[in-house]
C-alpha cells in the first residue's frame, strides 16, 4: 500500500491522491504545489500522508512538489484575482459577438501555462454552432497569450460555480462541501413521505435537491423493517395469538424520526409502539466514500443531458392503407 496524500484543487471539489515526495510535514488546508500531466498547479491538504486502503481509492496522481511558500500564497492569491479579471474579459468578448452563452467564470493554471474558462448555454434556446466556439475560443487564446479551454456546463454545475443560499439559510451544499453530484428522482421524496410540491422540492439550480438522498437509506432502513400501513400483526403482549384473531393490531402510521408505528387494536383503540417494544433492531447506514475521479472531473464538471422526449407526444403507428378504396394492404374487401 503507497502512502499518499489527500488533495482538492477546489473548495467542494473531489479528493484526489499525490505521493508525498519529500515533504513530511503536512496539516489539513496547508497549500502544496502539485506536478500532473497538465502541469504545476496549486491544491489544498484534506486528508494527511495514510496507507489507509479507506481512503486511497485511485492511484496517485502525480507528485508533491512543495509545501506552498508565502510567495507561492501570494502566487495564488494573484491568480484568484486573474481569474475574476478573466471571466469578464471573457463575458465582453463573448457579448460582443452576440454569442447565446454564459461566462461563469475562470481558473488559471499555477504556472500560467493554462487558462480554463466555464460557459453555459440557456437550456430554452439554441447554442452557439461549432465554429463560433472555435473563433471565440482562438480570440481568447490570443488575448490572454496562453492556451485556453472551453468547458460548457450543465445547471447543477453552473450553480456549484455561481454559488447561493438554499431554503434551509445556509450556503449550497454543492458549493460548500459537496464533491460529487447523485442521481436524485422523485422516488426519492415519496419513500420519505414528502409532499410533492414541485416548488418545494426543486433547488436553486431548477433540479430536484441534492438533500433529498441524504437520509433515503434511513427511511429505507426503518420502513423497510417495520410493518408496513395496513399489515395486521400480533402486538407484543398477545403471545401466542391469544387474542384469538389472525392479527390484533394493524398498522395505521410509521413515524421514522421516533423509530415507531401507531396501530389500531381490534378492540375499536389506538396505541404506539416503538422498534425496541415490537423487538425491531436497525443496521447502522455505513459512511459512503465521497466521489472521486482523476484529475479534470471535477473542474470538467458533468454536463448534464436531459431526457429525450418525443415531440407531438407518444408516437402512434399508422396502419399503411392501399392505394384505392382506403383498404389495409392484405385485408379482406368491405362488403
Amino acid at each position: 500500500m503507497v502512502t499518499v496524500v489527500g488533495a482538492r484543487f477546489m473548495k467542494a471539489g473531489r479528493m484526489y491522491f499525490f505521493d508525498p515526495g519529500t515533504v513530511s510535514d503536512y496539516r489539513v488546508n496547508d497549500w502544496i504545489i502539485v506536478r500532473t500531466e497538465l502541469g504545476v498547479d496549486a491544491a489544498r491538504v484534506q486528508i494527511l500522508p495514510t496507507d489507509s486502503p479507506l481512503v486511497q481509492v485511485d492511484p496517485p496522481l502525480g507528485t508533491v512538489v512543495r509545501k506552498a511558500s508565502v510567495a507561492d500564497v501570494l502566487e495564488i492569491n494573484k491568480r484568484e484575482r486573474m481569474d475574476a479579471d478573466a471571466a469578464l474579459a471573457a463575458g465582453d468578448m463573448a457579448r460582443a459577438r452576440r454569442l447565446p452563452i454564459k461566462i461563469l467564470g475562470a481558473d488559471w493554471q499555477f504556472d500560467g501555462s493554462a487558462l480554463t474558462i466555464f460557459f453555459s448555454i440557456d437550456p430554452s434556446g439554441r447554442g452557439p454552432a461549432d465554429a463560433d466556439l472555435a473563433e471565440l475560443n482562438a480570440a481568447f487564446a490570443a488575448h490572454f497569450g496562453t492556451r485556453v479551454e472551453l468547458r460548457r456546463m450543465g445547471a447543477r454545475d453552473e450553480t456549484k460555480v455561481m454559488t447561493g443560499v438554499g431554503t434551509c439559510g445556509r450556503e449550497l451544499c454543492c458549493s460548500s462541501w459537496l464533491d460529487k453530484f447523485s442521481n436524485i428522482s422523485i422516488r426519492m421524496a415519496k419513500e420519505q413521505d414528502l409532499p410533492l410540491n414541485q416548488s418545494k422540492l426543486t433547488g436553486v439550480c431548477g433540479r430536484l435537491k441534492c438533500c433529498l438522498i441524504y437520509e433515503l437509506e434511513t427511511y429505507q432502513e426503518v420502513k423497510g423493517k417495520l410493518p408496513k400501513l395496513g399489515e395486521t400483526f400480533h402486538i407484543p403482549a398477545c403471545v401466542s395469538g391469544s387474542c384469538g384473531t389472525s392479527g390484533c393490531a394493524t398498522t395505521q402510521g410509521v413515524n421514522v424520526v421516533k423509530e415507531s408505528i401507531v396501530v389500531g387494536l381490534v378492540d375499536g383503540g389506538r396505541a404506539e409502539y416503538t422498534a425496541t417494544e415490537l423487538g425491531v433492531t436497525f443496521d447502522p447506514i455505513p459512511v459512503h466514500t465521497r466521489g472521486v475521479g482523476a484529475y479534470g472531473g471535477d473542474e470538467v464538471l458533468r454536463q448534464e443531458r436531459p431526457t429525450p422526449i418525443q415531440e407531438g407526444g407518444v408516437k402512434r403507428k399508422r396502419r399503411r392503407r392501399g392505394r384505392r378504396g382506403g383498404r389495409a394492404r392484405g385485408a379482406p374487401p368491405t362488403a
